[in-house]
């Protein structure tokens, strides 16, 4: 049984590596179209997130079993990391929202 939940933190630890790559994606677009659109520098928020996330992947992979909250702090850093994200999103993407909203 305790290899199963070894096996379970080793792929969450890859899930939250995954999303880190999903943020740097987002960082190089919203870069290029901020420079177009004139914005202000929010792509570091999503640089935030990848560190957060990493570090997330980290303690998540790193958790054992006598350690009862090094799971929680991961999951708390990996939640953290997609907030940082998701704010970066609104601030470069919300136009897009509204767009499609309005139809």
């Amino acid at each position: 049984m305790s290899f199963f939940f070894e096996l379970l933190n080793f792929a969450d630890s890859i899930v939250f590596v995954l999303f880190t790559f999903v943020l740097y994606f987002l960082s190089v677009l919203s870069k290029r179209l901020g420079e177009v659109m004139g914005m202000r520098k929010y792509y570091y928020l999503y640089y935030a997130g990848m560190f957060f996330t990493l570090l997330g992947a980290i303690t998540t992979a790193l958790s054992f079993g006598n350690f009862q909250n090094t799971r929680l702090v991961g999951d708390s850093l990996f939640a953290l990391g997609l907030t940082f994200g998701l704010i970066a999103s609104i601030k470069y993407w919300g136009w897009l929202i509204k767009e499609l909203v309005r139809g």
